[in-house]
């Protein structure tokens, strides 16, 4: 009677959508979309009837069906917190409805929708996937939608090699459905949409769109298999044919490259709602199999691995009576939109409300242009990165490269060069890093007695030397003293008012090595700075002379009579360290690990940065998450996270790959004369080179060579001459694929 009603009222609502709003349905010949997934459980996964606890366990057999961790299930729908899968179980196929959080995706989330706009000057819905279909139409009109027009893409089917994205839009207010071809939509990336490769075997991934030059990791050509899951970044055209930009693991790595967009679809899944069923979703999973008759009670459940219910690693904190109910999904958006947040924001932060109710998330308002902060933030020298890195994440600008001998200039160092502005805009834009890692570099960095613990600072300090060891100190009565590393941080912490997890977390990026080493700079032997700690690195600043960051860092840690200085032990550093951040930058206002490297603070803006290295955040927000552990769903966690006015529509893209930008000659003469001005090395092909020959000369050689040995050179070689002015041109043009141009006249007679 129950299925029933809920039926009922489910075509009560479709004819009131229908009648009222106008949305118009028209599913054609649809495909069935869909994501897959693995269990995730340390005990059994209930499958029910319906998307809540409310609902019956699914029966086979005369038993309620329950899942095994590592088992693999079909995504169909999202029904709130539940998924609706499909599944195989003893030989046959099954339906039901299980809790997403104990479900993994590849991409770390179920997508519903990919949002899109029209490319075409006019294009018109079909009712079908096909060419032989008839237009979907709004009264006795077809439906006419222009270029730029937006839409959502909710499915996609391939007929006869041609692939049909199925779409909704909003045409003279009504919603309607249907049929467009794929090439007439620009489809909106953002950080990435999951895919899958749905071709009949195995494909390359090329390194480039037609290209036939196949992806190597670790020696051997990397092949996407049959239902193998990827990431898809962007899309490119190459002879009219679509190809996908994806990122893919092959043997333990992420790597990058192309296949063919023909084979490959998006994983998406619909949209369901339960109309009746509005309680909060409790754990669903059963440490054994249970009878269908027996529901099992919270207070017997055994928590999956990984999942939000289980043991964190710090105790939560007291949260009042009044706040422990969530607000609904409606109900958070709305704050967020009262609170200031953009558009490009909300979907992501309600993805991470989905799973963490109680986070809060508010807006620091910069009040700052994004052109002009990018600008400031891109003086060659104030962010830097490793000169490994890919040529798109380096700076070529006046003091950050040398053209004349193709060498990135370091700052810090050997290996620490300056960020191409694209690096800035990447680490800078916050849309990049709301998920579950990256949200941590926006994290209210003030100590939190309640929820903080000397276990999660330990955690923190796993593999590296401090971990669970003592070191010796004298005590303020100039008694010896020994104390654990992690206890030390819990005072700095009680002493500064800083997270003593955002302590340990910056001390391993700053001075640890390996698992058993760590720099010279807490080693207390440096020459001229014996006895001397600077956990911290304050004052290390970037320098290429003798001692280099660490000596000037010494250097500060030994003078001064403020924080504890000088520091001629360890404890002083630690808690001498932790004030002077809390001092200056947590009690300051930058009390946010993205604010202590991005100062967009009123308070010495652009100035004050505590670090020049561009990926400390993001790569210190992924130790914080490690110190959490598994964080619980009723963990209240607060985020400040910046706004500023005229961003890009879409997250700034990440820097990939890219190619040597050099196209300077390196020497240019003609073999047995001389130009008027000589050729030096350095000059940017903007003068001309001259010289005079007799009459009695008929040919010459042109001679050069190139600055780097990535980019091509022609117009060299013998050249036969004419009387009067005769013009050669040698090019040299980069591995990008700019040219440079140098000028030779030869007056002949």
């Amino acid at each position: 009677m129950l299925k029933r009603y809920r039926r009922l009222v489910y075509l009560c609502v479709t004819a009131v959508l229908i009648l009222v709003f106008g949305v118009h349905f028209n599913d054609g010949n649809k495909v069935h979309a869909e994501a897959v997934g693995v269990v995730n459980v340390s005990g059994y996964l209930n499958v029910r009837t319906g998307p809540g606890t409310s609902y019956e366990l699914l029966q086979s057999g005369g038993t309620g069906v329950t899942l095994t961790n590592g088992q693999k299930v079909s995504i169909t729908a999202k029904a709130g917190k539940w998924y609706h899968i499909s599944f195989k179980l003893n030989g046959k196929n099954h339906k039901g409805y299980v809790m997403g959080s104990y479900i993994k995706v590849q991409g770390g989330s179920v997508c519903t929708s990919v949002a899109a706009s029209v490319i075409d000057s006019e294009l018109k819905l079909m009712n079908k996937a096909s060419e032989n279909g008839t237009y979907v139409k709004a009264g006795k009109d077809d439906i006419i939608l222009t270029a730029g027009s937006k839409v959502t893409l909710q499915d996609e089917t391939t007929e006869d090699t041609q692939k049909w994205y199925y779409i909704s839009c909003v045409y003279e207010d009504e919603t309607y459905k249907g049929y467009v071809k794929a090439e007439s939509l620009k489809v909106s990336y953002g950080k990435g949409i999951p895919g899958i490769w749905e071709g009949t075997s195995k494909t390359p991934l090329y390194k480039n769109a037609g290209k036939t030059t196949v992806v190597k990791n670790a020696g051997s050509k990397v092949r996407v298999g049959i239902k193998k899951q990827f990431t898809i970044i962007r899309e490119k055209t190459v002879s009219d044919n679509r190809y996908f930009y994806i990122k893919v693991r092959a043997k333990e790595k992420t790597v990058y490259g192309y296949l063919p967009a023909s084979s490959a679809r998006f994983q998406i899944v619909d949209t369901e709602t339960d109309i009746n069923d509005t309680e909060t979703p409790q754990p669903d999973i059963t440490q054994s199999p249970i009878p269908a008759e027996k529901t099992p009670q919270p207070d017997t459940t055994q928590t999956p691995e990984n999942s939000p219910s289980s043991s964190p690693s710090v105790s939560p904190s007291p949260i009042p009576a009044e706040t422990q109910a969530p607000l609904t999904n409606d109900e958070f958006k709305k704050k967020l939109e009262d609170e200031g947040f953009p558009d490009s924001y909300i979907k992501p932060l309600m993805s991470l409300h989905e799973k963490y109710p109680l986070w809060e998330f508010k807006v620091f308002d910069t009040g700052l242009k994004w052109d002009t902060v990018i600008k400031n933030e891109s003086v060659v020298g104030v962010n830097l990165l490793s000169v490994n890195k890919s040529y798109d994440w380096k700076s070529t600008e006046e003091g950050a490269y040398d053209w004349k001998t193709d060498k990135y200039i370091p700052y810090d160092g050997s290996t620490w060069v300056a960020a191409s502005e694209k690096a800035v805009k990447y680490y800078m834009d916050p849309r990049n890093f709301l998920d579950e890692r990256g949200i941590f570099q926006f994290e209210s960095l003030e100590y939190q007695s309640e929820s903080q613990t000397q276990d999660g600072v330990e955690k923190i300090l796993n593999n590296t030397p401090m971990h669970d060891k003592t070191f010796s100190y004298t005590s303020s009565s100039g008694s010896k003293a020994e104390i654990k590393y992690s206890e030390a941080f819990m005072k700095a912490a009680e002493s500064s008012g800083v997270s003593p997890y955002h302590l340990a977390s910056r001390v391993k990026q700053e001075v640890v090595i390996s698992p058993t080493l760590m720099s010279t700079s807490v080693s207390g032997t440096v020459s001229g700075y014996e006895g001397i700690y600077n956990f911290y690195n304050i004052g290390a600043y970037g320098s290429t002379v003798a001692g280099g960051a660490i000596a000037n860092g010494l250097k500060w840690a030994s003078t001064g009579n403020t924080y504890n200085r000088p520091w001629n032990d360890r404890y002083k550093s630690i808690t001498g360290g932790a004030e002077y951040i809390g001092k200056n930058y947590i009690n300051a206002g930058q009390n946010t690990l993205y604010l202590e490297k991005f100062n967009v603070t009123s308070k010495n803006r652009y100035d004050h940065q505590y670090m020049t290295n561009i990926e400390a955040p993001n790569s210190e927000a992924t130790k914080t998450v490690s110190a959490y552990g598994v964080i619980d769903q009723d963990m209240p966690i607060i985020f400040s996270i910046p706004v500023y006015t005229n961003m890009p529509d879409e997250p700034c893209e990440v820097p990939s790959g890219g190619k040597n930008p050099n196209n300077y000659l390196k020497t240019l003469y003609v073999n047995n004369y001389t130009f008027t001005s000589k050729f030096v090395l350095g000059d940017d092909g903007s003068k001309k080179y001259k010289l005079k020959v007799d009459k009695s000369v008929d040919s010459i050689k042109i001679c050069a060579t190139k600055v780097s040995e990535y980019a091509t050179l022609s117009g060299t070689g013998n050249k036969d001459l004419s009387d009067g002015v005769n013009t050669f041109t040698v090019k040299v043009t980069s591995e990008s694929g700019n040219v440079r141009k140098y000028t030779i006249e030869v007056t002949r007679g």
